[in-house]
């Protein structure tokens, strides 16, 4: 908790704002913090802080968060799928097919996959996507064709900030102003915009 506070407090909120995602410092977030209870479940969120991994439980949360129910975009629960061993999953066809419910039309026509470290996974990911397809409401016209998400904020040169990446590409994905290429301080701020919306009520 100690090490949260002070990064909060070093916080360098000059190195970044654009319309979509403006940062400013919250000045209830460091009493929210102390506030919380630990032992908790709630204490995950400070893995948003530094240069923490963030597990897909926070990710999940914060984007369910970011997108809320009439939005038209599904937050699916990668849990939804079971266990999957050797390629198979154990859940059934139609409890993905409840999942995916409510996914919207905005973007019809084409799979779009993204990778932050542009890495040799990007294949296995577009199969998986291009897979999933047959389990999207009737309502939703069937991609067409998969291609590759361009989301102009450069390759993921570290290991602790992919959850970040992906988040934010998401979010530009679906009509966020692009922020170009990220720094380390940037992308402090970021993390810092991501632990506010966590605290949020």
């Amino acid at each position: 908790m100690g090490n949260a506070l002070t990064w909060i407090f070093k916080m360098d909120f000059s190195r970044h704002g654009n319309s979509s995602f403006y940062v400013e410092a919250d000045p209830a977030l460091p009493n929210k913090l102390k506030k919380m209870q630990i032992p908790t479940s709630q204490i995950e969120v400070l893995a948003l802080v530094g240069k923490e991994l963030i597990s897909d439980e926070v990710m999940h949360k914060l984007l369910t968060k970011l997108f809320l129910p009439g939005s038209g975009v599904v937050v699916f629960d990668a849990s939804t799928l079971g266990v999957v061993v050797d390629g198979e999953v154990s859940t059934s066809n139609d409890v993905i097919r409840e999942a995916l419910s409510g996914v919207s039309n905005k973007k019809s026509g084409t799979v779009d996959v993204y990778d932050s470290s542009s890495s040799s996974y990007l294949d296995g990911v577009r199969a998986v996507a291009q897979n999933m397809m047959i389990f999207l409401p009737t309502n939703v016209k069937k991609p067409a064709r998969g291609r590759t998400f361009e989301s102009s904020l450069g390759v993921q040169t570290d290991s602790y900030n992919c959850g970040i990446y992906v988040l934010l590409a998401f979010e530009i994905f679906y009509g966020a102003e692009t922020l170009g290429y990220l720094d380390k301080k940037t992308l402090q701020c970021l993390r810092y915009r991501y632990l506010r919306k966590m605290m949020e009520e």
